[in-house]
């Protein structure tokens, strides 16, 4: 039987390793939506104070955030602490599908919208440069500091200027990982679990 010609370009085009990275990711997606609840709530108060010790040794002016979705470590308290020493945090817009990340003024408290990718974004967008160091949330990581996000590659083309910001990949330490490094994929700076830096 002939198969059709829409079929044959299909199968002509299909990337195992791509198809390996989206079962991957559909894996620890699931994986970190069944940590206990219970049992996160100690392990973001852990990372919380990693972050806030090893930025001790290089504090930010300018710090870009998120905010914790899909089961993400919640760091609300480490940002509430950093926005009354002074720090200006800043939360990342995706504004347009193959654009880098834009980063909008925010500290805890400041009124929320959801966008359409249902991220909570600042109501107000008070735009500033990119800041001169992020924490990036890990779906995994590799021992290297590789990170795997959820494949949109916001963060990829955000990284892929000079001068580069100082990057804190946030992850749970169940999500350590193997997967193939790519030509644009960027290590981040350091990796921050709940048992400690890498």
């Amino acid at each position: 039987m002939s198969v059709p010609s829409d079929k044959k370009m299909l199968i002509e085009t299909a990337d195992p390793e791509q198809d390996a990275k989206s079962a991957l990711r559909r894996s620890l997606l699931v994986m970190r939506c069944a940590l206990d609840d219970a049992a996160r709530g100690p392990q973001d108060r852990k990372i919380c104070e990693h972050i806030a010790r090893y930025l001790l040794a290089r504090p930010p002016t300018t710090l870009g955030v998120y905010l914790s979705a899909r089961n993400e470590p919640d760091l609300m308290e480490l940002y509430t602490a950093l926005s009354q020493k002074g720090v200006t945090l800043s939360l990342p817009v995706v504004t347009g599908k193959a654009s880098p990340l834009q980063f909008a003024k925010w500290k805890p408290g400041d009124p929320l919208v959801r966008d359409r990718f249902g991220i909570d974004t600042p109501e107000i967008r008070e735009f500033i440069p990119l800041p001169r160091m992020l924490l990036v949330p890990c779906l995994g990581f590799t021992p290297e500091r590789f990170r795997l996000g959820y494949g949109g590659g916001y963060y990829d083309r955000t990284l892929e200027k000079e001068p580069r910001p100082h990057t804190i990949g946030v992850a749970y330490s169940c999500l350590e990982v193997r997967f193939p490094i790519q030509a644009y994929d960027v290590p981040m700076d350091c990796i921050m679990t709940e048992t400690g830096v890498i």
